[in-house]
């Protein structure tokens, strides 16, 4: 896969986007949910995108968040004195975020839609000590998994079916058909027959919903 910008400016990129995501929370006290999606309005998550370097290296997270606060009037700027602290849960976070974002070349927006930060926030223990390709597996993991679920949902209001109406025809508990549309429960790990008698009621193939 082609990745949006050179190598060469990803180790700055992971930094400067940990250390925003630290700045966001310890000194503005931002939700990181909030902050991505401040980051996203701002116009500044593209440029990180694309790798312009006024953004990837040419800025410190502190300056970053306090451009993406001014262009979005979400508080008064506020730049902290630079002090050497342990990386937090945040930092790494921001860290990992941007590698991802490299990895795969999707828009921080799109990747927002897969998982939650705070989600990925609470992934630290134990993958902060895996090398960045465990979380990445990870993400698309979720990726996946949130595929199956708009799959099985398309094909349920294509057909007209209520969540109940799909349960009953299907055999199929409903509080389980519930979980596998919000993914809370993974429909891949399903036994054959489950999978088997959604596709039968669905009026698609097994492939279709996995």
């Amino acid at each position: 896969m082609a990745h949006p910008y050179n190598k060469i400016y990803l180790s700055d990129a992971m930094e400067n986007l940990a250390d925003a995501f630290d700045t966001a929370a310890s000194v503005y006290k931002f939700q990181l949910d909030y902050f991505l999606k401040l980051f996203i309005i701002s116009g500044i998550a593209v440029q990180f995108e694309i790798g312009n370097p006024k953004y990837v290296s040419g800025k410190s997270g502190a300056e970053l968040v306090a451009d993406v606060v001014s262009k979005t009037n979400a508080s008064k700027v506020i730049m902290p004195k630079p002090i050497y602290k342990e990386p937090t849960e945040e930092y790494w976070t921001g860290w990992v975020l941007a590698y991802y974002q490299w990895c795969t070349n999707k828009r921080f927006r799109d990747i927002q839609n897969i998982i939650t930060m705070e989600e990925l926030k609470s992934k630290y223990h134990p993958y902060h000590e895996m090398d960045e390709e465990k979380i990445v597996d990870y993400i698309d993991m979720k990726k996946d998994a949130s595929a199956t679920v708009r799959r099985l949902q398309a094909y349920r209001k294509a057909l007209g079916l209520s969540q109940s109406q799909l349960a009953k025809e299907s055999g199929i508990n409903l509080r389980t058909l519930q979980q596998y549309e919000i993914g809370a429960k993974e429909l891949n790990k399903a036994s054959a027959s489950t999978v088997l008698a959604l596709s039968k009621t669905l009026k698609c193939d097994i492939e279709d919903l996995i």
